[in-house]
């Protein structure tokens, strides 16, 4: 069989033999090269190679060619067994629960902000997609895999992918064919590999799990082409895929943090990154502050960090209420004075009130325990009736 057609006419051609599947092996072979002859002449007929529907509009459906060519050479029509068909909706339907339920789980997983949830969706979504696939693969039987295009559904779904691949010009499909597809195997794989060391906190390793990921994707592909069977791991995998490389690289771009990737960010360092006015407490925005004293009376700061920036929230009073006052202004004198609603809830514009006192009443200072001062007791000099003179003795060391 000619292996130099390409395009739509290589489709026409795999589609035919799969049609003619049924026929001895030799014989198999020699009505191929025929029609293998047949459609190299007909698409020399188009200014430039032909697509889907121009070979379907000059030879019909592969399904019909198939048939013309039977009736020619005298061979029986095609009969599907009742299982066949059986097995080829059944693989169908599990290979579809794969491809869309299990790369389901995961993007919610790869978008989660609890490493929690990313494990929990990630681990369920790769259960979903490996356990449907598998099932898919059981329920073949050891037919051919190409007894799914025989159902109704998977014939609409592969003339939907043929009219989608008669949309590329010929040239960019052997250029995705002959550089496209390596290096997408290569990309799913390092980003794979190198992403699932990175969700355990290995990151130090995480470069020699993307070696190894695309060194597996690799060997994955190669192994597809020889057994289509592997499709029903495949296919999924690649949605999977579709979904994590252009996150992963949208998220290396901006700087930005999908998933799993907030799980290694220092809160502590930048408290501000979680709230947009730019201070947090446990992470619930702040939006006043209260200075008291150690007496329990309120005081007007200042605040600063550490490295001498002000420390500032949005004016909240009734100059920036009004528009007196731009909405973004910001100060660090705490605390800030909020606009008080009257007794119905609403807010005069003219009539503004504002105030800086605390609504709430502090909790008392702990006490400090003290320790009372040592007291030296103290002696009163007892006068004597008579002065004696002081003495000084020396004494000398004997000899």
């Amino acid at each position: 069989m000619n292996s130099t057609l390409t395009g739509a006419v290589a489709i026409y051609l795999a589609q035919v033999r799969a049609e003619l599947s049924d026929l001895p092996p030799g014989e198999l072979e020699d009505v191929l090269e025929e029609v293998s002859g047949h459609l190299t002449e007909v698409a020399a007929e188009f200014e430039q190679e032909p697509t889907t529907a121009a070979l379907q509009e000059r030879l019909g459906t592969p399904r019909e060619y198939a048939a013309e060519l039977r009736t020619a050479a005298g061979y029986p029509p095609r009969t599907q067994p009742v299982a066949d068909r059986d097995a080829g909706r059944k693989a169908l339907r599990w290979g579809l629960i794969a491809a869309t339920v299990g790369p389901f789980f995961v993007a919610i997983g790869i978008f989660a902000w609890s490493y929690e949830e990313t494990v929990f969706f990630g681990v369920l979504g790769l259960a979903v997609l490996f356990g449907a696939a598998y099932l898919g693969v059981r329920a073949l039987r050891g037919n051919d895999p190409r007894i799914v295009l025989d159902t109704p559904r998977g014939e609409r779904g592969a003339e939907a992918v043929r009219g989608l691949i008669d949309q590329i010009p010929p040239n960019v499909r052997r250029e995705l064919v002959t550089i496209g597809q390596p290096v997408w195997w290569v990309a799913r794989g390092a980003i794979g590999g190198g992403g699932f060391f990175a969700l355990f906190g290995a990151g130090a390793v995480a470069v020699v799990g993307a070696l190894a990921g695309a060194a597996v994707s690799i060997w994955i592909g190669r192994r597809t082409q020889q057994d289509p069977r592997w499709l029903w791991y495949v296919v999924p995998l690649n949605v999977v895929a579709a979904i994590t490389v252009p996150a992963f690289l949208a998220a290396a771009y901006l700087g930005a943090s999908f998933g799993f990737l907030n799980n290694y960010n220092d809160y502590s360092s930048n408290p501000a990154a979680y709230t947009p006015d730019g201070l947090a407490l446990n992470g619930m925005a702040v939006s006043n502050i209260y200075p008291f004293d150690a007496q329990g009376k309120q005081v007007s700061v200042r605040l600063y960090d550490q490295e001498g920036n002000p420390i500032a929230l949005p004016r909240q009073d009734c100059d920036t209420h009004n528009g007196r006052v731009d909405p973004n202004t910001t100060s660090n004198v705490f605390p800030h004075k909020i606009v008080t609603p009257d007794e119905y809830g609403n807010v005069d514009g003219e009539n503004c009130k504002d105030s800086d006192k605390a609504p709430f009443i502090p909790p008392p200072a702990p006490a400090t325990q003290t320790t009372p001062p040592t007291s030296t007791p103290t002696t009163t000099p007892t006068a004597s009736a008579t002065t004696r003179p002081s003495v000084t003795l020396t004494v000398q060391p004997t000899r």
